[in-house]
């Protein structure tokens, strides 16, 4: 009995966790965006930063978009993995899913960073 019992709880456990507290698998709280300074310098004097979104998410994330902060950037970003969508969101990796764990990275160039902030997604349904 006291098997069935724990048993019981883990699942809950489980459940909860995959579903946060709101209900949902995933929400904007499964996106980490971290902004490293690099230590670069380009041309113009801005500095260099690498960002990386990652999906902690247990399950495959589409759709992912971020606030920008008032993004700019003196170095060209790759449309496919960060571009502007809408007034001051940015769609990450042209809405393709990111794995479960998985990251999309890329660089700019600014005299300072700016706070992107995870805005939407959209979680895999087969999930």
């Amino acid at each position: 009995m006291a098997t069935a019992h724990k048993l019981l709880i883990i699942a809950l456990f489980f459940s909860v966790s995959l579903r946060g507290a709101n209900g949902e698998r995933c929400g904007t709280s499964s996106i980490q965006v971290q902004t490293i300074n690099t230590g670069v310098m380009v041309s113009g004097g801005d500095t260099m930063f690498e960002v990386e979104v990652k999906n902690l998410c247990p399950c495959s994330v589409k759709n992912v978009r971020l606030d920008g902060g008032g993004f700019a950037t003196t170095v060209a970003v790759d449309p496919a993995v960060f571009r502007a969508d809408d007034g001051g969101v940015y769609l990450v990796n042209g809405g393709q899913p990111i794995a479960s764990m998985g990251a999309v990275s890329f660089h700019y160039a600014w005299d300072h960073f700016f706070p992107i902030t995870p805005r939407s997604l959209e979680v895999d349904e087969q999930c």
